[in-house]
């Protein structure tokens, strides 16, 4: 069935027959996004997109009223409200919501008065008293990555800052351009101008409570049918009333100038001259910041073959060299090889064949050539194989594994190898870092819709501005192996794509000791369920 462009499917339209109603959380100020009429209703961009991707897909949003952003974004955390409109993605925030793709994508800028020169980078506020909105994620991550700035106690809405840089108790607040332009000509704040440009844009998502996957595919569905012609449809009303407000303030001051046009007609000139040169001047930077972008997007690219080729070649060097020994030792005083002799040759091919297959997993992954196989297995089936396997492996460091497996779980739908290769690298890189005479945990259940997977250790865990960096390819985090094993920054970023592609998640939680990490896997989906959705494809072909 296609509703509104979007193609739906006999289990989508199960589902929505089954949540005609959703709950939908936005900010109460923050035009021209979302605000409340004088009736008391939701109105503004996002009710209106969301009215359209509604009658798209036949689904009935209905928005719930709340005082603040910050009792918004709680009411959602504790399932008051199913989704929340005009999100921004943290890793934070990403434990407690799924979220769509963006919506809509727009320039972050630096708001001060007239008064204020162009500010080139964020380390020209140095000195400036700033002021955020409590709950934004502007605010936070601003506070949390430039501590040596000065930050004011943030206020409830975007009107009071920006009220606060007019009326000089503040000197800078940064929030997206609509955001700016609207209020600022909708309460008349004629002493403000955008100061400058931030690297960043601000793209807006729709945050799902975490058990409804479901409506998050839906939703990027709908979102991916929205042409360019429809989004602004959504967005012109607003910004062309802000656009009438900007007329109207231009005549009031033309008007004024026309008393003393003589006296004022060559300053004028030069004010709009140094204007456009200021605009132009953002632009340059900007397109400058665009071409560094890319050209540091291709260094880093080159630097990652280097690194890979550097890093093959160090970590094979050592087994290749160890085994040559064992053969030249054999050879020259013409013995078989001992057993001890045959169990380090093995380790070492081990090593190397481990490291050839982590190069070879993250190649095809990138270039989409993995290919994957679902099926249907017990949830402890590929854990209790990893068990068996590593169990004797943390002995030889004199480490107990002690796990703790649920009875009665759900079966799950997932590729069994690209699960176990998951479990593996996750139980392996817990041993690796673990101390002598330790214990590493491992804990599986079902958590709602999911299963859920902690394996920790006792070894020195993970810092809090690592827990994200070390999924990422050829990052080693600070903590090194407790045995001198070796350790590529291959792994957890093959764990991460493996997850994403079978649709579960893994993170790392920064604990005072010990590293500690989770993987939510999604149950299979009940057989009768898979056999309509196996006699709706067999139709389809």
């Amino acid at each position: 069935m296609v509703a509104g462009g979007v193609r739906l499917t006999a289990d989508d339209q199960v589902w929505i027959a089954a949540h005609p109603v959703i709950r939908v959380g936005v900010d109460p100020s923050w035009p021209p996004f979302s605000l409340k009429s004088p009736g008391g209703s939701s109105v503004g961009i996002d009710p209106d997109l969301l009215a359209s991707i509604g009658a798209r897909l036949g689904l009935n949003f209905e928005f719930v009223p709340g005082s603040s952003w910050s009792e918004v974004y709680a009411a959602a955390r504790n399932g008051s409200v199913d989704m929340l409109a005009g999100t921004a993605l943290t890793a934070e925030r990403e434990k407690s919501f799924t979220f769509t793709a963006p919506y809509f994508s727009f320039p972050v800028v630096i708001v001060t008065r007239n008064d204020e020169p162009i500010l080139w980078s964020v380390l020209d506020l140095e000195g400036r008293r700033i002021v955020g909105v409590a709950g934004y994620v502007a605010t936070s991550e601003m506070a949390r990555d430039y501590p040596e700035l000065t930050f004011l106690p943030p206020t409830s809405t975007v009107a009071r800052a920006m009220q606060l840089v007019s009326d000089g108790k503040a000197d800078a607040f940064i929030t997206n351009l609509p955001n700016a332009s609207f209020e600022a000509k909708t309460l008349g704040l004629t002493n403000l101008k955008i100061a400058g440009v931030m690297p960043e844009r601000f793209n807006l998502r729709y945050a799902v409570r975490p058990d409804w996957p479901e409506l998050v595919s839906l939703l990027d569905r709908a979102i991916a049918t929205l042409s360019e012609a429809d989004r602004q449809a959504v967005v012109h009303p607003w910004i062309r009333v802000d656009y009438e407000r900007v007329i109207r303030w231009d005549l009031v001051w033309k008007t004024a100038l026309i008393v003393l046009i003589v006296v004022a007609v060559v300053l004028s000139a030069v004010i709009f001259h140094n204007r456009r040169l200021a605009r132009e001047l953002v632009e340059r930077i900007r397109l400058q910041r665009e071409i560094k972008d890319a050209h540091d997007t291709l260094l880093q690219l080159n630097e990652d073959k280097t690194e890979m080729l550097q890093m093959a070649a160090h970590d094979l060097r050592g087994p290749l060299t160890g085994i040559q020994l064992a053969i030249d030792a054999s050879v020259r005083i013409k013995i078989v090889p001992s057993l001890d002799a045959l169990v380090m040759v093995d380790h070492q091919v081990r090593q190397m064949t481990g490291l050839l297959n982590n190069l070879l997993d993250v190649e095809a992954l990138e270039h989409g050539r993995r290919e994957f196989e679902i099926s249907r297995i017990p949830a402890d089936d590929s854990l209790r194989s990893t068990l068996a396997t590593f169990t004797p492996v943390a002995a030889e460091k004199f480490i107990r594994i002690d796990a703790t497996i649920a009875e009665g779980l759900p079966e799950l739908e997932v590729d069994p190898t690209a699960l176990r290769q998951i479990t593996d690298n996750l139980v392996s890189n817990a041993i690796k870092f673990a101390p002598k005479y330790s214990v590493v945990r491992v804990k599986l259940e079902q958590q709602n819709t999911s299963v859920r997977i902690e394996i920790s250790d006792e070894g020195p865990g993970v810092a809090a501005h690592e827990t994200e960096r070390i999924f990422a390819k050829y990052v080693r985090g600070s903590a090194t192996p407790t045995g001198g094993e070796k350790t590529t920054g291959l792994g957890l970023s093959i764990v991460r794509q493996l997850a994403t592609a079978m649709n579960a998640r893994v993170w790392c939680e920064s604990r005072p000791t010990g590293g500690f990490f989770v993987l939510m896997i999604p149950i299979a989906r009940p057989p009768t369920q898979q056999a309509e959705r196996d006699s709706l494809d067999l139709k389809r072909a």
